[in-house]
């Protein structure tokens, strides 16, 4: 239930009781990337508009890379 980018809460519930956060594909399936979930994060809507279309978005993009790889590391995957 936590954005894996910057961090915060997700921004809501469902309706199903889950919080909300969008998958978000670290390496573009658009440009070949993996459809896999070592190269997967779980981001708010925010932060996975600008990964996509901010000024700093390649940016925020490269910092989910680690987060993701650490997280992936940690659970010996």
């Amino acid at each position: 239930g936590i954005c894996e980018s910057c961090g915060e809460p997700a921004p809501f519930v469902t309706t199903q009781g889950e919080p909300y956060l969008e998958p978000h594909h670290t390496r573009r399936l658009s440009d070949g990337g993996p459809d896999d979930p070592r190269f997967v994060g779980a981001v708010c809507p925010d932060c996975h508009r600008e990964i996509h279309h901010g000024v700093h978005g390649q940016a925020k993009n490269e910092a989910l890379i680690e987060v993701v790889r650490q997280k992936e590391t940690a659970s010996g995957a």
